[in-house]
């Protein structure tokens, strides 16, 4: 199958050759830019920090001291392992799952670096426990003013890493026979609110 992944060259390097092992062909596609919105707090203070993308651990501070660490799920966690913090605990869902995982937090007061536009799940579920939360956008992202859409045309599976990156598609309406993949619970149940097809193939 031909396969568009819409996202930066060089994220998520083991799904693509995992891909391209079962004989599939693989382009990247990036649909949007990431840019700082704000300095990250230092995370000291807090009885925890939650991280929801790749983008936030990005911006993570050097030499901080961490309290306990969650993570929305593997490919998060991976990453923020790679800046030498490991996260305690590591969700399988979205914003809503990792709240559950992550436990008893009333009276706790935790941070949440994430996107200028992130979804409210993971906040409001936190809050609805009875935590403080601080919600700091550290980062904002942005649809790339140029795009080429022949990708799209030719694609049998188009798959999705944000929700940021199905709003660009969406607005680049480019024509396309493809069904779709995300990755994640927030991503999945933004592209079935848009009423796109989800792919039946076990990427």
């Amino acid at each position: 199958m031909k396969i568009v992944l819409t996202r930066p060259v060089g994220r998520g390097e083991d799904f693509r050759r995992r891909l391209e092992s079962q004989g599939h062909e693989v382009v990247y596609l990036p649909l949007t830019e990431v840019r700082d919105a704000g300095p990250f707090p230092d995370p000291a203070p807090y009885d925890g920090v939650l991280f929801t993308s790749v983008s936030a651990v990005e911006r993570i501070p050097a030499a901080a001291q961490w309290p306990r660490v969650g993570a929305v799920g593997p490919t998060t966690a991976q990453a923020l392992h790679e800046r030498g913090v490991d996260a305690a605990i590591v969700g399988v869902g979205g914003g809503g799952e990792l709240a559950e995982a992550w436990g008893e937090c009333r009276g706790q007061r935790l941070l949440l670096p994430q996107a200028a536009e992130a979804h409210p799940a993971l906040e409001q579920a936190l809050r609805n426990a009875g935590a403080e939360v601080d919600a700091v956008a550290v980062y904002e992202t942005r649809p790339l003013e140029q795009v080429d859409v022949e990708p799209f045309r030719r694609a049998d599976v188009i798959c999705f890493f944000a929700p940021s990156a199905l709003r660009a598609f969406r607005a680049l309406a480019p024509e396309t026979h493809a069904r779709y993949w995300a990755l994640g619970a927030t991503t999945e149940a933004v592209v079935r609110d848009a009423g796109l097809p989800l792919t039946d193939f076990a990427l």
